[in-house]
């Protein structure tokens, strides 16, 4: 069908990228809400929620870019389209290869 579209490398780049959009925003907010605990932070509750708003944002985004290569993949694989060999121009038949 489409060439670029249908490789295994394209498959596993958004696979891959995919995967990473879901689990390091999710890695790094967990990371940074052990410092937000009760006793060490005054107002917890608010900062992990607000850490879970920013993960989530990521997330959002991160899918987002991920989408946005999948498309640009599959236009350009829309672009260049299957091979197709046509004929010889019709005025380049009868006359011998010049030595330019």
């Amino acid at each position: 069908m489409w060439p670029g579209w249908k490789t295994s490398r394209t498959r596993w780049e958004l696979l891959w990228a995919t995967v990473a959009s879901l689990l390091l925003p999710w890695m790094l907010g967990e990371l940074v809400k052990t410092f937000h605990q009760p006793g060490l932070d005054d107002q917890s509750e608010r900062n992990q929620m607000l850490v879970d708003f920013i993960v989530a944002g990521g997330i959002l985004f991160a899918l987002t870019m991920v989408l946005t290569y999948a498309i640009g993949c599959w236009i350009t694989a829309v672009m260049h389209g299957p091979r197709r060999d046509g004929d010889v121009f019709p005025a380049d038949q009868g006359r011998p290869a010049s030595d330019d």
